[in-house]
């Protein structure tokens, strides 16, 4: 009778153990295309949304380059352990050398809810800091935060979400 009761308490009490998971592993090592583009503006509490697809030009003049014009589905970018690379040229032999590389951390990575910030450290000392919204196996999607294009000449508050899919190592 003694081990009937031992059961289901022992089951009760395992049942409200609450077990510690580790943040999930980041997987940004690989090329992406930029596939969709999403660009949010919030006016007097409306928001405008527009999306860019593949075909489309995403053009912000207030940016510099390689973050000025991206070509939704021939954009590519391509993130090492620490160095994120920019405007590749492909040569005769296959050979792929990017033009633009700068060194990127990530930061406060702590959750699994919150997979962090990609701070990128650009040449002229500015910084491009993106909010990495997904990072999947094939894919990788990043908002731009405070730090980059957040608000316009007329005051707006602005944002951009960027979807990338992994088309290589």
């Amino acid at each position: 009778m003694k081990k009937l009761l031992i059961l289901p308490l022992l089951l009760l009490l395992n049942s409200c153990y609450k077990q510690y998971s580790q943040p999930k592993t980041l997987s940004l090592s690989g090329e992406y295309i930029i596939d969709k583009v999403t660009y949010s503006v919030i006016e007097n509490s409306t928001p405008n949304e527009k999306v860019f697809y593949p075909g489309y030009v995403y053009i912000n003049p207030n940016e510099s380059f390689p973050m000025d014009s991206l070509k939704v589905g021939f954009t590519r970018w391509h993130f090492d352990y620490s160095i994120a690379s920019f405007n590749p040229q492909v040569l005769p032999t296959g050979t792929v050398i990017w033009n633009n590389r700068y060194v990127y951390s990530v930061r406060n990575h702590y959750t699994n809810y919150d997979l962090g910030y990609i701070d990128i450290n650009m040449d002229n000392g500015s910084r491009r800091i993106f909010k990495i919204i997904d990072d999947g196996v094939e894919n990788l999607v990043l908002r731009t935060t405070n730090n980059w294009g957040v608000y316009g000449p007329s005051g707006e508050a602005e944002s951009v979400t960027l979807y990338l899919t992994r088309i290589g190592p």
